[in-house]
């Protein structure tokens, strides 16, 4: 059987090695410890679990009690909207944000938050000028009855097509109308220069098995003073705010991811985004009227292209040995378009069209070369 070409790093990433040997001290009999006991065992556990919460606060530039550990980003970002927002307050949040993040404007519109959904450009942008349009906009209807500060959620990078937002004007703005800012930051963790308190964001989300550590792990950071209620009731652990005793090995796990991105940053980088380029270029050069979707500066490891008439999924259905997808692998098994590109302008047949490659640290130039040869080849032949 043919190995299969993993090109999703997008969707996950393979545990790193160093990330696992860290984890196993963790899962061995001899690690029983609750880290809330009292206990020696205990107290080893905790004294792991806030060095790991100490490397996630390094990587994306906050305090270390600003970090509380989810079982990803989908439940950060889920805190952070929903524990984020003051009933009633309005919400504002860019159109091409993960589905985690779109799944919570209904419970805010039952609960009184009137929402706001952002445009963007055709590379999947919002410009800063449209968000001030629309929190005035916001806050005038909302003075009439002012329930608390708006919240505005806009992700750092976009998980189909690699545009980053630019988020230091986004949160200038923000502030200035003295509203909260959240920033889903899962695809755009790992690569550095990411710094929460530098941008000026009140909550940010990451998830451990997008930049190298394990699933079932993630955090959200809270700025001090940022008002976050807990939308479950529970045990008083992390402050109250998220309830439930951690998993050690877990958080061990993205901590070392997180120390290894912040190490490999510039290195990572850089070789990615030259194999990305790579693939670029063979497809292109092959592929009359191939058109690549996002901006050219966006994450290094994301490449999004469109062939008019091309049916993406059924070409991948051929190709089982080439792991890659049409886009978000939350929306892998619906047969709907992208919402992403269809906020870019993009058709629904354009969008039918369109391949996402995600190439990431464990990517060869060799394994580039063989899927480009591989589709190309396919495409070719149809």
């Amino acid at each position: 059987m043919t190995t299969p070409i993993y090109l999703d790093h997008l969707a996950s990433t393979p545990l790193d090695p160093l990330v696992l040997d860290a984890m196993l001290p963790w899962f061995s009999p001899a690690a029983v410890g609750n880290p809330q006991a009292a206990h020696r065992p205990g107290w080893r556990a905790a004294d792991a679990v806030e060095a790991a919460r100490a490397e996630v606060a390094a990587l994306i530039g906050a305090p270390p009690g600003a970090v509380l550990f989810t079982s990803g980003a989908t439940e950060a970002n889920t805190l952070a909207l929903l524990g984020g927002a003051a009933p009633g307050a309005a919400c504002l949040v860019s159109a091409v944000e993960h589905a985690s993040v779109l799944g919570c404007l209904p419970e805010l519109r039952r609960r009184g938050c009137p929402v706001t959904i952002l445009p963007v450009d055709s590379d999947g942008r919002l410009a800063p000028a449209t968000l001030e349009t629309a929190l005035g906009t916001a806050l005038e209807t909302a003075q009439r009855r002012p329930p608390g500060p708006a919240l505005v959620s806009v992700m750092a990078a976009n998980n189909e097509v690699g545009t980053l937002q630019p988020l230091a004007e986004l949160a200038a703005v923000a502030r200035a109308r003295g509203a909260l800012i959240h920033s889903d930051a899962t695809q755009a963790a790992g690569g550095g220069g990411l710094s929460m308190d530098g941008l000026g964001l009140d909550f940010l989300s990451l998830s451990g098995h997008k930049l190298g550590g394990p699933m079932g792990i993630g955090a959200l950071a809270a700025r001090d003073g940022a008002a976050l209620r807990p939308p479950s009731a529970g045990g008083g652990q992390q402050r109250g705010l998220r309830p439930g005793t951690l998993p050690t090995a877990l958080c061990v796990g993205l901590g070392a991811a997180c120390r290894l991105a912040r190490d490999r940053a510039t290195e990572d980088t850089r070789r990615i985004a030259g194999l990305r380029e790579r693939l670029w270029f063979y497809l292109s050069a092959a592929l009359p009227g191939l058109r690549r979707n996002g901006a050219a500066d966006g994450l290094p490891g994301c490449l999004s292209v469109t062939l008019p008439g091309l049916d993406a999924a059924d070409l991948l259905l051929g190709l089982p040995d080439l792991a890659l997808s049409t886009g978000s692998a939350c929306h892998s098994d619906a047969a709907e378009p992208s919402h992403v590109l269809l906020a870019m302008g993009r058709s629904v047949e354009e969008a039918h069209a369109t391949l996402r490659f995600g190439l990431g640290r464990t990517t060869t130039a060799d394994e580039v070369e063989r899927a480009a040869a591989r589709l190309i080849a396919a495409i070719l032949a149809d």
